[in-house]
This record gives structure tokens, C-alpha cells and sequence, in this order.
């Protein structure tokens, strides 16, 4: 087949395409990456189907006995590429394709094909009650808050691309590598984009600072400056957005849909400072913040407090300091039970 007619299910069933996934620097890897250069307008669906074949973004690793897991890889490989004499009609070669895409992405997501797949990996991760500070080969810097981990390839080239795996919380500055005529992230060449994975959620970007908070049941994204492209992984699809400065734009196993709203990005960057500083900030903006870090449930007693604004600086990283000074500087109680945070007094 015409490779220039190639679709995102022709890559990901393309065994020498998954040569090159797997091993950028093999004999296919040098074929595809010279390929790619000599047809960029193909690049965005070669991205995505690398994705695809890297298993839909980072998950746990099932312990499948080595036997199995090759005696299913041959059947499998033999049902769906095994040549026929009989030629394909088109509707029935596109059945045969969408079931290779599919069985690629079961066999990602059990852990069979790994990520990241172009080379060894270098795990960064933040202590508990501490933070880490990175900067990357590219000059990138990354501040991981306590209890994150960030996997890079190890070997930053500069034909290649820029990847990360983010679990927990961070900020990233990043190092703009594109030319300086290139605004479109989107048509942007893949060595010059910078991509986290986080969860089900791919965050490209050419140079800017933003802030990626990635749980077990939802993740967040919050652009400081600059343009980010959002685009969250289906199994049928994708979404994808591309997000302005102050935007917050969330995924959570709940409501998987992108939502997008406007937030102060300063205050979800504070962090990295260990204080909050306000200026003219209303309580609203606040209350938002404990909800969206800290998942709590908080509740207001009179609403008129959420206009009220504060100029000063508070403890951003301590929820035992934070609470107690924002009650004095109310002048309201403010009271944690478990997951509840109650200013003023509620009638219970």
C-alpha cells in the first residue's frame, strides 16, 4: 500500500511502524523518521498513532507469565497480518484495520507494549513533603511537588521528540524550540513541541509555563502564558481544546469530557513559592482553589463572604496554617472535619 495514503489505524497495525515506536534508533526507526520529515503533513496522525501503540498513556503493569504473553503475541500477529490470496474490498480491509487498532490498544493497555518506546528511561520523583526542582536537557525546568514522579526518555535529541509521563503534581516552564514564525501548535513539527502525558490527557505545548495536577481519578491543567493543546485519549476518539492563559481545564473519571473555566493561575502555581499572595483576591477564588487541590467540600455560611477580598500573603502548601489564617483574617470560624471545610457557623 501507498504509505502517503496511510490513515492513524494503517500506522498502528504497520508492524514496522511499531518497530519504530518501539525503537526510534532501529533500522525502521531511521526508515519512519526519514519518512516523516520527507511528509510532515503526516506527522499528526503518525503522533497519534504512536500514541496508540504506546498504549494509551502510562497504566499498571499486569504480571503476565513471559510464555503467554508470547504464544498470544504470535496468535495474534498471525490472525491479523497472516497474507491472504484473495483480494480486500475496501469496507472489509477497514474492519481488518479497525480490529488491528483495537487489539494494539488491548495489548498496550495490559502492559504488553510499554511506554515510553523510544529508549531508556529516566525517573525523576519528589519526597514526601518536599519538592524537586529538574531541569531537562532541552533547559526545560520542571518543580515536581512532594510525592510526584516524572519519567523522561533519557537521550534528548534535537530531531526528536520532547515526552513526559507525569504522575502527582507540577510546574513546567519550558523551553521554546520552534521557529520563531511557528505559533501553531498543531502544525508545529513533532521535535518541537513539548508533550506531558498525564493520566488520559496529552498537553503539547512549544514554550510557556503551566501547571499539570494528575491523580488517580482526575486531572488538571492550568496555562500561566502562552497557548496549550489539550487533547484527552478515547477508545473510540479523542477531544482536544486548545487552552489561553487563566484557563483551568479538567478530565476526572466522573466527568471524563473536557470542562474548561476561568481561574487565577497564580494561585495554582503558588506552591512552588510555599506562599500565596494576594492582591484584592476575592474569598470565591480561594474557596475554588481548596476544592480543586485539595478535593474538599467547602461550605460557606454566608455568601456575601465569598466577595470579600484579601491582599497579604498566606501558607500555600500547609491546609493545617492555611485554614487558621484565612479565619483570622476573615474573622469567621473556619472548621476542617474530614473532608468538610466550613467557614462561618452552618446550621446543621
Amino acid at each position: 500500500m501507498d504509505l502517503t495514503n496511510y490513515a492513524v489505524s494503517d500506522f498502528v497495525a504497520d508492524e514496522s511502524f511499531q518497530a519504530f515506536v518501539a525503537d526510534a534508533d532501529s533500522e525502521a526507526g531511521r526508515f519512519w523518521q526519514a519518512w516523516l520529515a520527507a511528509h510532515p503533513a503526516h506527522q499528526a496522525d503518525a503522533d497519534l498513532a504512536a500514541a496508540l501503540v504506546r498504549g494509551l498513556g502510562p497504566g499498571p503493569r499486569l504480571n503476565v507469565p513471559a510464555e503467554l504473553k508470547h504464544q498470544e503475541l504470535q496468535r495474534l500477529r498471525q490472525t491479523l497480518w497472516a497474507p491472504t490470496p484473495q483480494p480486500w474490498l475496501r469496507g472489509r480491509r477497514r474492519a481488518r484495520v479497525l480490529v488491528g487498532s483495537l487489539a494494539a490498544a488491548v495489548l498496550a493497555a495490559v502492559g504488553w507494549w510499554q511506554w515510553p518506546a523510544t529508549g531508556p528511561t529516566t525517573e525523576y520523583v519528589a519526597a514526601p513533603h518536599q519538592q524537586r526542582t529538574l531541569t531537562l536537557p532541552d533547559g526545560s525546568v520542571v518543580v515536581l511537588n512532594a510525592n510526584a514522579k516524572l519519567t523522561a526518555v533519557t537521550r534528548w535529541t534535537a530531531t526528536t521528540p520532547r515526552e513526559v509521563w507525569l504522575t502527582g503534581e507540577a510546574y513546567f516552564q519550558v523551553t521554546h524550540r520552534a521557529a520563531p514564525a511557528v505559533q501553531d501548535i498543531a502544525a508545529a513539527s513533532a521535535p518541537a513541541k513539548f508533550v506531558v502525558h498525564a493520566g488520559w490527557l496529552d498537553i503539547a505545548v512549544l514554550g510557556t509555563q503551566f501547571t499539570v495536577n494528575n491523580q488517580p481519578t482526575s486531572t488538571k491543567v492550568v496555562l500561566n502564558s502562552g497557548k496549550v493543546a489539550v487533547d484527552r485519549r478515547a477508545w473510540l476518539g479523542s477531544e482536544n481544546l486548545l487552552m489561553q492563559p487563566g484557563d483551568l481545564v479538567e478530565t476526572s473519571e466522573a466527568a471524563p469530557q473536557l470542562t474548561r473555566r476561568r481561574v487565577q493561575p497564580a494561585l495554582y502555581s503558588a506552591w512552588t513559592q510555599g506562599q500565596l499572595q494576594l492582591q484584592q483576591t476575592p474569598l470565591r477564588d480561594l474557596v475554588q482553589l481548596l476544592r480543586d487541590n485539595y478535593n474538599w467540600q467547602v461550605e460557606v455560611a454566608d455568601p456575601a463572604l465569598l466577595n470579600q477580598t484579601l491582599t497579604g500573603l498566606l501558607p500555600a502548601n500547609d491546609p493545617d496554617l492555611l485554614l487558621p489564617a484565612l479565619a483570622k483574617t476573615l474573622g469567621v470560624p473556619v472548621v476542617r472535619t474530614g473532608n468538610v471545610v466550613r467557614f462561618g457557623t452552618l446550621a446543621r
